[in-house]
């Protein structure tokens, strides 16, 4: 890890964890793998705050859109670890009534930074070298779909994410992500 990074991605997550706990709206906290094209198979875990940004912007019926924003921390394990920090605007899907318990469709698009450019998982038996997912660049764009269910202040959600640089660098492998989260609102 260089001295950049290593400074860099304390801060970042000092900053995030003070924001979460003084101005957010949800917490979450998640765990998954890659998964599909992933060259890899790492581990990630999640902790990600969503601010409300623009509730209920648009409504037709029993059901609205709200516009939010979220700063997420990922860090991806196995025989290299790989930490992420993100950004990520998103549109969230839901019942105008929320009584009980219901669902929630989330959409999000934004940008991530990576603390390496290569994911490197263990050998398999049938192969001496390590599996290597090539990102290309330390920053990324990060896309998302959710669908979750909310009972008051707790929810569940299951993600899929992906990791791309959108071909701005000379390798693009790409990652996908399959999570399932808890939240807590605030």
């Amino acid at each position: 890890m260089s001295i950049r990074t290593s400074v860099l991605l304390p801060a970042l997550l000092s900053a995030l964890l003070y924001a979460s706990a003084s101005h957010s709206q949800t917490l979450t906290i998640a765990g998954g793998q890659t998964i599909g094209s992933s060259r890899t198979e790492h581990d990630a875990y999640r902790m990600e705050a969503n601010f409300a940004w623009k509730p209920e912007f648009w409504a037709k019926g029993h059901w609205a859109l709200s516009l939010n924003h979220a700063l997420g921390i990922v860090t991806f394990r196995d025989r290299n670890n790989v930490n992420a920090i993100s950004w990520a605007p998103n549109i969230v899907f839901a019942p105008r009534t929320r009584i009980g318990t219901y669902p929630y469709l989330q959409l999000s698009f934004g940008a991530a930074y990576l603390s390496d450019d290569q994911l490197e998982s263990e050998a398999d038996q049938a192969s001496v070298s390590p599996a290597v997912t090539e990102m290309g660049s330390h920053g990324q764009f990060e896309s998302g779909l959710a669908l979750g269910l909310i009972n008051r202040q707790f929810s569940i959600r299951a993600k899929v994410y992906h990791y791309s640089n959108a071909s701005f660098a000379h390798n693009n492998d790409g990652m996908d992500v399959m999570e399932f989260g808890l939240s807590y609102s605030f």
